[in-house]
């Protein structure tokens, strides 16, 4: 199938379409957020019917322990938690909704919500590396495919980022899909205009640097021919970019997703190969070319290629995105590499295993820039390095480098024993050949000398006279016609009188004769074939014991070396961090650095970073791939060795944190949901045994409580927003001034040194004139340059260590101890309401439940600093990144005049006007960076002051609500609950407690996952432990309680 849809599509990888489709071997999801109607208990008809036995009112704490359990196994049990209770919610939905009053409506909203909320969540991981590390490889062979990722024949930076996920269809004309988004026409014409600076020279005219593929100008022209393939150098040249971005064929594929699904991945790779390959490599002339009709192509134009596909190791939700770098020349796919980039909760590094170590990649990790990012984005420890192409490898240098030299000497000595054996038996084969030659002429000569003399056996019956024939020194050819002539057997009369004939018994005797000969010549041929076969038996034996013991040798060298570099790479990864480090801190404060001491525990960090050795090719052709391809896998004994299996395991490992946080989190506030339910459900009205007067005296002591309770909260809220803006402060903003005179003292010198002399490390002139056309971000043959993230680099490197400890250290604790503090207060709350009630003599039943929703309050509470965990994350990713755009801005009008510049002198009048700019603006810009960075998190703390401040109102109103109706009797209007409740009301309110009994038993099965026992007699978990000094806090309440009467009094 293939459709077009013609929305403008967004940049951000998450997307509201649909998860595609399939694969396969029709791998199913490993997160099943699905029950069936087996997994709901068959109590409904039976609690409900006349007769029944089933004891309706029972109530069991299923959903309540499974809530609490805090085993480390919990994940499969706490999933499919989550799939029962889809079925479960409905049925509470329907129950709810036969109520109509307004009493149930906030409920049905917190179902509703909750049901979107079942969907798994995904777990995004970016892998990164540089052109030919293998990464379409290492993804490919991750996914079992022989060939899925689209290729394109250009450089990497032309190519789109591409995102693989789990297909959650079954449509089994879809079992592959893919999504290609295209860039709109508005970023289309903006890049237009950058490429035509790079590819027209100051004359107007298509460069003649457009015939060389590695300059600027010729990637350029690559990517306006490959769109508009019909342009000749003349017509590009007289070429309007904004009439180009306007004509009809690109502009109905501008801002359009491409949807493809097929049902192999050979099929939709094929498809996809339409839109992301480019044909430059056809070959013939170019006069052939110009004949054909060449059409249009399409991967200059592409934002993203989104795959779907039934892997098996993206059956938990991780989604696998290969970013070919955020400094691509097209801004719109930079920005939706930068988006994964803020959103990735792991990072996988690829390299080959022959430059990994010797390269020092897993230390240098890709620029200072990029580790230093890193430290911003607290994502160190989301890192994955892969080694990758660890079948190439030279067993000889690989003995010498590992200190194998004894076991490849005995090793070279069976190799050369079986060669010796197998040079033997070929030369006794070739012996053999020839003898077995010798004997087929022979045999060949009997058979024509018994056809003679059958031949004169045949004359001496005729009567004729026959002689022996005469010796012939040529052989004549067998199946020719045979004379009695001189060539052959001689006739009487024939001049010949002295010989005598022959009788009939010397022709027999002859006969047999060579019979008997040819008998043995066919007895000795069977026994050199015999010999033979032997021969060549032994040289199988020998050849596969040989390739056997260099399989063996050359694993050992390959396992051997996988574990040296693992070790060095985990080394390397730390060191690199520790140098960074000092140096963050040499800057930071001279006086008080101290080398030897250590900020985190490096030899920790080096074991905790998980290494895979892959060999994507050897793995593809053990699993039965790469059918064509005369790879060899020995070296690899298993597919175990080549590592991709565990690369797999560790990708579904990955989901597992988000997954568990997802189901608790669900299951917690379903709990909090069905407990608030229960309150009211099971609530007749009978339960309050007090007077008017006693009801009155109990609501002004527990609003007492309340208002505390809410003063409580309104307090810790206030605090730990005035504490975030403290630790902003002190270590981002405190930071930045510190640097901010040494960025302005070097601003001057990073300008200069751009165009520095080559000696001196300054730029080509045409790399300089690239950069500043792109806004001074720019990745060529030189590497990648950022002059903006350059000119920030002295506040950078001081500001980092003080923004990794605000947002990895101090947040955390300051969200936990908040979370403690507003815990505590509403446990005082609690404890002290539930002492007057007992004191009161209400329900236990009902103070147990009340207890249970406090817990289920409490959870949710403890959970703020995860809750909010990823949240504040990618504000923090977003707001990190807002320094280098600020700078940008203030630096746009000197790239705008150096774009512009052109023909004689046109270098040194750039380099002038960006020092003159960097002189006029060094002292506003950082200035500006600061502000933008400020305001974001400053609205980071306002967006989190309102999101407390809904928890918080959300579980008073809650607390609120339920200790009116249950210790009192009232609603929060202060009027009495169930006053005013018809037989037909209480009736659906008690269907709708049975609804509820009946759905905590269908969490049973989930509990046995646990091991634990899941029956209608298991108690009610534990409530929380009695708080201190209850007494002197209810003492002060009632003390309030007086006060205020006696103010009341005198008034």
């Amino acid at each position: 199938m293939e459709n077009q849809n013609t929305a403008s599509p967004s940049v951000e990888p998450e997307q509201s379409m649909a998860p595609g489709v399939a694969h396969n071997t029709r791998v199913k999801p490993e997160i099943v957020y699905d029950a069936s109607l087996s997994d709901y208990p068959e109590v409904e008809e039976s609690a409900d019917s006349p007769g029944s036995d089933e004891p309706a009112n029972i109530e069991t704490n299923h959903l309540e322990r499974l809530c609490v359990s805090t085993s480390l196994d919990a994940l499969d049990a706490l999933e499919k938690g989550v799939g029962v209770a889809s079925y479960f919610l409905d049925q509470l939905h329907d129950a709810l909704s036969a109520c109509e009053t307004r009493d149930t409506d906030h409920w049905i909203d917190a179902i509703t919500d909750l049901q979107k909320r079942a969907t798994p969540a995904r777990t995004v991981v970016g892998v990164v590396g540089n052109t030919g590390a293998g990464k379409s490889s290492v993804i490919n062979a991750l996914l079992d495919e022989e060939k899925l990722l689209p290729t394109n024949c250009l450089r990497a930076c032309t190519a789109s980022p591409s995102e693989i996920s789990f297909n959650h269809s079954d449509d089994p004309r879809e079992l592959y899909r893919a999504e290609i988004e295209f860039i709109s026409p508005q970023e289309w014409a903006r890049e237009l205009q950058i490429l035509f600076s790079d590819l027209l020279d100051g004359n107007g005219q298509v460069s003649r640097e457009a015939t060389k593929t590695d300059t600027e100008a010729g990637i350029a022209y690559a990517k306006v021919r490959a769109v508009y393939p019909q342009k000749t150098r003349e017509m590009l040249a007289q070429a309007d970019p904004e009439e180009l971005a306007r004509e009809p064929a690109v502009r109905g594929i501008l801002g359009t997703t491409k949807v493809l699904g097929e049902e192999t991945a050979e099929q939709l790779y094929h498809k996809m190969q339409h839109y992301v390959d480019s044909r430059e490599k056809s070959t013939g002339s170019v006069a052939q070319r110009k004949k054909e009709n060449i059409p249009m192509e399409y991967w200059p134009l592409i934002r993203v290629v989104r795959i779907y596909t039934k892997a098996n190791a993206l059956s938990t939700g991780a989604v696998i995105v290969d970013l070919p770098g955020v400094q691509d020349s097209n801004p719109a796919r930079a920005a939706v590499a930068a988006n994964y980039m803020k959103s990735c909760t792991g990072l996988w590094i690829v390299a080959p295993i022959t430059r990994a170590v010797d390269d020092k990649t897993a230390k240098s990790l890709l620029g200072d820039h990029f580790k230093r990012q890193l430290k911003y984005d607290g994502t160190y420890s989301a890192v994955t390095f892969i080694c990758s192409k660890t079948d190439d490898i030279s067993i000889t240098e690989a003995a010498e480098s590992l200190g194998l030299e004894d076991q490849f000497e005995e090793f070279w000595s069976t190799a050369q024993a079986m060669d010796e054996t197998m040079e033997s038996c070929k030369a006794k084969i070739s012996e053999l050949r020839v003898a077995k030659s010798r004997l087929e002429d022979n045999f060949n000569n009997c058979e024509l000398e018994t056809e003679k003399w059958e031949d004169l056996q045949d004359q001496h019956s005729a009567g004729k006279t026959v002689y022996t024939p005469s010796t012939n020194p040529k052989k004549r050819a067998r199946g020719q016609g045979h004379t009695s002539g001189p060539e052959g057997s001689r006739l009487a009369g024939d001049g010949d009188e002295s010989r005598k004939p022959l009788t009939d018994k010397q022709i027999e005797d002859k006969i047999s004769s060579l019979r008997e000969e040819r008998k043995a010549i066919r007895k000795n041929r069977r026994t050199i074939d015999a010999q033979i076969a032997e021969l060549r038996q032994e040289s199988k034996v020998a050849r596969d014991e040989r390739e056997m013991t260099t399989a063996r040798f050359k694993a050992i060298c390959i396992q051997g070396r996988n574990q040296y570099s693992k070790g060095a790479i985990q080394q390397d990864f730390a060191m690199g961090i520790k140098e960074l480090d000092h140096e963050n801190s040499a800057e930071h404060d001279e006086a008080t650095f101290d080398p030897e001491q250590d900020v985190r525990d490096y030899d920790k960090m080096a074991r905790s970073l998980p290494v895979f050795c892959v060999s994507s090719r050897a793995y593809q052709k053990l699993t039965g791939k790469l059918e064509k391809d005369d790879f060899r896998s020995d070296g690899f004994l298993s597919t175990d060795d080549t590592e991709i299996p565990g690369l797999q395991t560790h990708a579904k490992k990955l989901t597992e944190a988000g997954r568990s946080r997802h189901c608790r989190r669900f299951l917690n506030d379903l709990f909090s949901l069905v407990n608030s339910v229960k309150l009211w459900s099971k609530d007749d009205g009978n339960g309050i045994e007090l007077t008017d007067e006693e009801k009155q005296k109990e609501l002004l002591y527990l609003q007492k409580l309340l208002d505390h309770l809410d003063e409580g909260l309104e307090t810790a809220t206030k605090q730990v927003i005035d504490d975030l803006r403290a630790t902003f402060q002190e270590q981002i903003f405190d930071r930045i001034s510190t640097s901010m005179p040494s960025a302005i003292d070097d601003a001057c010198t990073t300008a200069y040194s751009w165009g520095a002399p080559r000696s001196q490390g300054g730029l080509f002139w045409s790399t300089y004139k690239a950069t500043v056309r792109r806004s001074g971000v720019y990745s060529g043959a030189c590497g990648p340059r950022d002059f903006n993230q350059d000119l920030f680099d002295p506040i950078s490197r001081n500001l980092a260590p003080g923004w990794e400890r605000a947002f990895q250290n101090r947040i955390p604790s300051l969200l936990k101890t908040f979370a403690d503090t507003v815990v505590v207060t509403m446990k005082e709350f609690h404890e002290a309401a539930k002492s007057r009630a007992e004191r009161n003599g209400t329900n236990l039943t009902s103070l147990a439940t009340l207890s249970s929703g406090f817990l289920a309050v409490a959870r949710e509470l403890q959970e703020i600093p995860t809750t909010f965990s990823d949240s504040i994350t990618e504000k923090q990713r977003a707001a990190n990144r807002e320094f280098t755009p600020a700078i940008l801005n203030a630096m746009n009008r000197a790239y705008v005049y150096c774009t512009d510049e052109h023909g004689t002198g046109s270098y040194a009048r750039m380099k002038a006007m960006m020092m003159d700019h960097v002189e006029t603006v060094r002292n506003s810009m950082f200035d500006d960076a600061t502000e933008a960075v400020r305001k974001h998190l400053d609205d980071m703390c306002d967006s989190l002051k309102n999101d407390f401040e809904l928890i918080m109102r959300a579980n008073f109103r809650k607390l609120s609500e339920e200790y009116m109706r249950i210790l009192i009797g009232f609603n929060p209007s202060g009027q009495p609950w169930n006053k005013s409740r018809s037989p037909d009301a209480m009736d659906r309110q008690s269907r709708v407690y049975k609804v509820l009994l009946r759905g905590d038993l269908s969490f049973a099965p989930a509990l046995e996952l646990l091991g634990e026992p899941a029956s209608a007699e298991s108690a009610v978990s534990s409530h929380a432990d009695d708080a201190n000094d209850v007494d002197d806090f209810d003492e002060l309440i009632q003390a309030d309680i007086r006060e205020q009467g006696e103010s009341e009094d005198s008034h």
